[in-house]
């Protein structure tokens, strides 16, 4: 995923937040996909990632990000996993 325009979780805030695009370009190795799919990706990668990581907040938009290196731990886990999960949305719709 592409990275840039940092965004942190405001003064005080009760734990981290990681954001995740929803950007179709965000996933473009996963071949062409359009917004409705690149939004479902990003629900998919927060929800995979919080299940991991539940002391995080995953929020999803619409920009792109870098995170703060605290968080380097979970760009990592989600680099390392979101193209299988890509394929495994992709998988269960066409067996739907």
């Amino acid at each position: 995923m592409k990275r840039d325009a940092p965004k942190t979780a405001g003064v005080g805030a009760a734990r981290p937040v990681y954001y995740v695009s929803d950007r179709p370009e965000a996933y473009e190795y996963a071949g062409e996909l359009g917004r409705v799919e690149a939004q479902a990706l990003a629900r998919t990668i927060a929800d995979h990632a919080a299940k991991r990581f539940p002391n995080i907040e995953f929020r999803i938009d619409s920009e792109w990000h870098s995170h703060d290196p605290v968080l380097s731990l979970v760009a990592a886990y989600i680099d390392s996993h979101w193209q299988h999960w890509a394929t495994e949305m992709a998988d269960s719709r066409q067996t739907a």
